[in-house]
């Protein structure tokens, strides 16, 4: 039985960071600057280590007439990227495949399934669940929990679900699909082309 929504864990968020600080002069692969946490070839970042970064003003877009420039600030949590200078190369060789915003009434859960040639990211909005993965076939299948802000990455073939762990309260979450051009090397597999 899950918690009630208002005694759902709140995760901690660190003060934003100036756009300054985060966008350095030289590059670096983990843009959080934190360990990556990666079981069986899930790819974890849970909100507390994801960077705030203040921009201020929003996309100032100096080229613009005046009514059309940004303002004010924005905080803006870099949950993946692949942009010159935040580059991570985790989602090298993909492509846009869907976004989808998905709610899970209480109780509700996905099909344990694979995507053969599409990773799966994963971004929660509201509510707690559990993510169980199954890396290949015939290995144990492992759940972790999902909370508000956490980001996973699953690579394609992975067999994976998604449950509402509560009875209380729907679990909402983004669901973005990354068509694989070239799967990347992964101890024990095999890299592949991917038609």
């Amino acid at each position: 039985m899950g918690k009630p929504v208002d005694e759902i864990e709140t995760p901690w968020e660190p003060d934003p960071i100036p756009a300054e600080s985060f966008h350095g002069p030289e590059g670096w692969a983990n843009i959080n600057r934190a360990p990556y946490d990666q079981v069986s070839g899930v790819l974890y970042k849970r909100a507390a280590v994801i960077k705030r970064v203040l921009y201020n003003p929003a996309d100032p877009a100096p080229e613009m007439p005046a009514p059309f420039q940004g303002n004010g600030t924005a905080v803006v949590r870099w949950l993946f990227s692949e942009q010159p200078g935040t580059e991570e190369r985790l989602l090298e060789g993909r492509s846009f495949a869907f976004l989808h915003d998905l709610t899970l009434e209480p109780g509700a859960a996905t099909g344990m399934q694979a995507q053969e040639a599409q990773d799966t990211l994963l971004y929660i909005l509201e509510g707690e669940g559990r993510l169980h993965h199954c890396p290949s076939p015939g290995s144990p299948i492992i759940t972790r929990v999902l909370r508000p802000g956490d980001a996973v990455l699953i690579h394609a073939g992975e067999q994976h679900r998604v449950a509402n762990s509560t009875e209380e309260a729907p679990l909402r979450l983004m669901v973005i699909g990354l068509t694989v051009q070239r799967c990347p090397f992964q101890p024990g597999k095999e890299s592949a082309d991917v038609p």
